[in-house]
């Protein structure tokens, strides 16, 4: 019981000897940006093309709220050179000599950094070193890392390398036919490659793809471009992961003239003092409907103007054999061909 005493009143004098010490204080938490992924890229011209995600995290998984700049690395190796094992080992290996060796090839901040900004993804270009002919290209490694406001940097990200290869030849003759369903795009055919397309709604808008990389064909039908404006096109032929430069673009003025197409599936359901009518709608965008109806071989009576559904009741037909019909319009008020049915009504 004594000894039981002893140890408490040990402890406690322990506890009051340490009241009132300061602990070591613990080394603060360093955020480092997120490692980028994904670094890809393609040749464009004699040009690299590089893009990847723009860094939005740390690597505990906090939102990177003061990126205050990306940096671009280059390392440029000689045939023969670039000869180093994979898996991890390799990759680090690569980082430390990108690091010893390669050169800091941009520094993207403020204006430029929001100038390589496109939506979630940032770019940047830089062009490629000339070959002399007969000679074997240098092999390029490109790698990537962010930096916070305070400096600290994440790690290198993936490498995107590549050897400068030949550019095929650029297309030639690009026309354009703008019609109801599209704008018919044709242009002479280079051998042994594909194409891609590229459009811009206006001459200080960037340049969209809007084919696939690669058709086989020196044609394209555009049926994505809105009528009511012009359109700029210009297209590229693509061999090996090399885009050539582009061609000579060109401007297609494109009016909301062409009428939408007619409906479909058209039924006429006569019921006991009503006939309902019954359509597929057309493809256009917005379209509404004009309703008609006649008796016989009758005038012809508007029923409805610009009708916004696909069902529609007459209420108050008149008996014997009736005709409707049903033209679609768009909202510039081109209309389609008309689509005819007939019932007969009781009396």
């Amino acid at each position: 019981m004594k000894s039981t005493r002893v140890l408490v009143l040990v402890t406690m004098m322990v506890a009051l000897a340490s009241c009132g010490r300061k602990t070591v204080p613990l080394p603060p938490i360093i955020e480092v940006p997120e490692t980028t992924i994904d670094l890809w890229g393609f040749q464009d011209g004699y040009d690299i093309y590089l893009a990847w995600s723009y860094p939005q995290l740390t690597r505990g998984g906090r939102p990177l709220s003061d990126l205050a700049q990306v940096e671009v690395w280059r390392l440029q190796l000689s045939p023969g050179q670039e000869q180093i094992g994979g898996g991890p080992t390799g990759e680090d290996l690569r980082r430390q000599l990108m690091l010893a060796r390669g050169k800091l090839a941009a520094r993207l901040e403020g204006d430029s950094l929001q100038a390589a900004t496109r939506g979630r993804q940032l770019s940047y270009r830089e062009r490629l070193p000339e070959v002399p002919p007969g000679t074997t290209p240098p092999t390029l490694w490109y790698a990537v890392r962010s930096r916070r406001r305070d400096g600290t940097p994440s790690a290198l990200s993936n490498f995107k390398v590549w050897q400068p290869r030949p550019v095929p030849p650029t297309p030639t003759d690009l026309t354009a036919d703008p019609q109801a369903t599209g704008i018919a795009l044709s242009w002479t055919a280079v051998p042994g490659v594909g194409y891609l397309v590229e459009r811009r709604g206006s001459k200080v808008a960037a340049w969209e793809a809007v084919s696939p990389v690669g058709i086989d064909k020196p044609t394209f039908l555009d049926t994505k471009a809105d009528q009511g404006q012009s359109w700029w096109y210009r297209v590229r032929s693509a061999l090996n992961m090399v885009a050539s430069p582009p061609s000579v673009e060109i401007e297609v003025p494109y009016p909301d003239i062409y009428p939408p197409s007619a409906v479909t599936s058209f039924l006429c359901l006569p019921e006991p003092g009503v006939v309902r009518l019954r359509w597929d709608a057309s493809p256009e965008p917005k379209a509404r409907y004009k309703v008609f109806r006649r008796q016989g071989d009758g005038v012809w009576l508007h029923l409805e103007e610009a009708f916004r559904g696909t069902e529609y009741t007459d209420s108050s037909p008149p008996p014997g054999e009736v005709e409707y019909a049903v033209k679609a319009m768009d909202t510039v008020g081109n209309q389609s061909e008309a689509v005819y049915c007939k019932v007969r009504t009781g009396t």
